[in-house]
């Protein structure tokens, strides 16, 4: 009898914490055990060449003699161009083979993806049911059975096999957490409540053991897939509750509707680590009532800013080119987000998804979008192709300096110091990258910054808008807040520090003074131009009235991460030289010998001591 070999190929964006073959897995977890020796999960990239992806397939697909090979393909916006150009690939190297393609792309356009006669099926809908069905069909020499005249049946989630309890998928550094599937809500552009079937929970045991598995394996981050983890808003205590005695220790990432936050909810928020995203997406009531949503924005405001006054970790979504909107829209929603102190704020063009209502009907705003992913609109009645570029450069702008920059802390007080709302701000920087970035290679609204091309631009920036708006004594201050910021956001997700005390009580004073030391890589030891103590300890301040209390003295900082704890101390010039100088050449007596008529040996040997002992000096064999 035949055997089947059934490769699972997902592509991924790039190499990440959220890089999990989680729909390939749920299926694998769905099969017959008979089946599994014979299966294979295969993970590629965006960033890897057709023929790196195409060897990985290969060198994946058993030689077994007499097989059925069986190639699936889990296919998404961000992925299908090259999803189908690698399954063109494969099918002119296995003829024979059987190739399948599922995932929401295939669910949303089933018809165009058979017209193209690639593949063998095209699973609409959810795969655990009917993939198995298919296997057994190849094994019988039978029609595979047809999954996209009618989407997939909805699977009850009472019965479905754990990819992570069955050891299919094993927890690492990130995972994605199903908690359940559907959605409440029937929002035009969305994918998430395709279908009849409202929200089915995965029970709770099943929650628990999985909780307890990534808690064991000391994962630091979970992605729930939860469109809305809080509605009903009991259903997200309940969770929340779960997220606290489980995995204390894990990172959670949630979605959340703003109208179903309660104090209760908020508290709970509060006793585990995690973020949570707010879709917003327009704060114009007419606007929203195109696309299925309501917003009550004095409701909207007082919940979000319980997020804020508890100190939740949080963003807001917003999306521009919707029906009826325009470009003062999307500026009136920069406004109004940014007031609320996000951590960050996603901005996104509207994406015209097959398969969605808007979709349906988008004559009706006479909807022009990008035939193939990403489906961006190009047009429409409200918006010409320029206004959409306009949005493009604001939205660009923001998440330039305000996300990339990690600008949360500083942006409402740069603002106020200039008397400007957060949108003249936004929009000054985007008209000052317009002049900026002419030298650039390709528009500056499309490329990829990283954090310190952002910071030099901020410092850039603000030393122009500040003597433009006759505030420039305050440069030097802002600049001390921005380089502060950005220090301590490099600690925080940098490496942790290690003490070591015991390494000190095993040394000498000889070896301890008379041999080279380096700096730890983990630490930074950063210059200021006001008292970096007196900066460190403002939470809530208003830049003129620090200005007018603080007096400007040079210090330097020291900064490290024990823990989720980041610590910044100021530290003084000789202790400042004695680690910056440590770079595995000289050693501390030779480092320190210009001190030698105001410290004496026993206090140098104070002073190594600590340092080796608090993880900032470390030798060369560490």
């Amino acid at each position: 009898m035949p055997s089947v070999s059934i490769t699972f190929v997902t592509l991924h964006v790039r190499e990440s914490a959220q890089a999990v073959p989680l729909a390939a897995a749920t299926i694998v977890a769905a099969l017959p055990t008979k089946h599994c020796p014979q299966t294979r999960l295969v993970d590629a990239y965006l960033t890897q060449s057709d023929e790196e992806i195409l060897a990985k397939v290969i060198q994946n697909i058993p030689e077994i003699a007499e097989h059925i090979p069986c190639i699936s393909f889990s296919l998404y916006v961000w992925n299908k161009q090259r999803t189908l150009s690698l399954a063109h690939s494969l099918r002119q190297l296995y003829p024979c083979a059987t190739l399948l393609v599922g995932g929401p792309e295939a669910t949303a356009c089933p018809q165009s993806l058979i017209e193209l006669q690639l593949f063998d099926g095209v699973i609409a809908g959810e795969g655990e049911l009917i993939f198995p069905a298919i296997i057994e069909a190849l094994l019988n020499n039978q029609p595979i059975p047809d999954a996209t005249l009618s989407a997939a049946p909805p699977v009850d989630m009472t019965q479905q096999v754990s990819p992570w309890l069955s050891g299919i998928l094993q927890p690492q550094h990130g995972v994605l957490w199903e908690t359940a599937r559907g959605c409440p809500f029937n929002c035009a552009f969305c994918y998430d409540a395709r279908g009849s079937y409202g929200v089915r929970e995965i029970p709770l045991q099943r929650l628990e053991q999985e909780l307890q598995l990534f808690d064991q394996a000391n994962v630091a981050q979970v992605w729930v897939l939860d469109s809305t983890f809080n509605y009903p808003a009991e259903r997200g205590k309940k969770l929340l509750r779960l997220l606290a005695k489980y995995a204390p220790h894990c990172h959670f990432h949630l979605e959340a509707k703003a109208e179903f936050l309660d104090e209760e909810t908020v508290d709970l928020l509060q006793q585990i680590s995690c973020s949570v995203q707010v879709g917003l997406q327009s704060c114009r009531p007419a606007v929203l009532r195109h696309i299925n949503r309501t917003l009550d924005i004095n409701v909207f405001s007082s919940k979000v800013q319980m997020l804020s006054a508890a100190g939740i970790t949080f963003g807001i979504d917003l999306i521009y080119g919707l029906p009826t909107d325009d470009v003062q829209g999307l500026r009136d929603s920069i406004n109004f987000a940014l007031q609320f102190y996000p951590n960050q704020i996603e901005i996104f063009p509207l994406a015209l998804l097959p398969g969605t209502k808007l979709h349906e009907v988008k004559e009706r705003y006479a909807l022009q979008a990008q035939e193939e992913p990403p489906y961006n609109v190009i047009s429409s009645a409200s918006m010409t192709g320029e206004q959409l570029l306009q949005c493009d450069k604001l939205a660009a702008a923001t998440s330039i300096f305000y996300n990339t920059g990690r600008a949360m802390a500083y942006f409402l007080p740069l603002c106020q110091a200039c008397n400007l709302t957060a949108l003249e701000f936004v929009e000054f920087f985007a008209q000052w990258l317009e002049s900026d970035g002419k030298d650039q290679v390709g528009a500056w609204w499309m490329l990829d910054w990283s954090a310190q091309q952002v910071l030099n631009m901020q410092q850039r920036f603000i030393l122009q808008l500040f003597a433009t708006h006759g505030v420039e004594h305050l440069s030097s201050l802002a600049l001390d807040v921005i380089f502060l910021n950005s220090c301590w956001s490099d600690t925080l997700i940098g490496v942790e520090t290690v003490v070591q005390p015991q390494l000190v009580e095993q040394l000498d004073e000889q070896t301890l003074l008379e041999q080279p030391w380096q700096l730890s890589s983990t630490v930074s030891i950063q210059k200021f131009s006001y008292p970096i103590d007196e900066l460190s300890c403002i939470d809530d301040f208003d830049l003129i009235e620090m200005y007018e209390t603080m007096q400007p003295c040079a210090s330097t900082g020291l900064f490290l991460r024990h823990g989720e704890q980041v610590f910044c101390e100021s530290i003084d010039d000789i202790f400042a030289i004695l680690l910056t100088g440590s770079n595995n050449s000289q050693t501390p007596i030779q480092i320190l010998a210009s001190f030698a008529a105001v410290l004496s040996r026993q206090e140098c040997l104070e002073l190594v001591a600590f340092a080796v002992s608090e993880g900032l000096l470390v030798s060369e064999t560490d």
